[in-house]
């Protein structure tokens, strides 16, 4: 993949991810969830039916992943940094090691975003003087 090929499908997935997110936020209309699945598809689309579909899958798979299981991710990329050679002889490309990147950041983003609506409860305190 060109390096302006790997930039775009960086740019569109992370936009793909974000629009996604946008039809769960309270107050989001059906009209409105409707456009964000229509964009969110045609991102799908045109990168799944292209000539980079397995790279687009392999970062969507990794996206998911991190969601899923971030502990086990993060186990599994600090034995790809201490033993980087034998997951290439594995076959694991340097794209496929920036796109797991990718996918933890967002994953990280959606969390960080998904703690500022749901923050933790305030636990009051205790009056005593009662």
């Amino acid at each position: 993949m060109h390096s302006e090929h790997e930039e775009a499908m960086r740019f569109d997935f992370h936009d793909r991810v974000t629009l996604s997110w946008a039809a769960m936020w309270p107050g989001v209309t059906d009209v409105e969830a409707a456009e964000i699945d229509r964009r969110v598809s045609e991102y799908d689309q045109r990168w799944t039916q292209g000539p980079h579909a397995q790279e687009w899958g392999f970062l969507h798979a990794a996206y998911a992943d991190w969601r899923e299981q971030p502990d086990k991710m993060r186990k599994f990329t600090d034995d790809l940094d201490i033993h980087p050679g034998v997951w290439a002889a594995g076959g694991l490309t340097d794209l496929q090691r920036r796109s797991l990147d990718q996918a933890r950041n967002i994953a990280h983003e959606e969390r960080c975003a998904i703690n500022e609506l749901n923050p933790p409860a305030q636990r009051l305190p205790i009056r005593r003087d009662r």
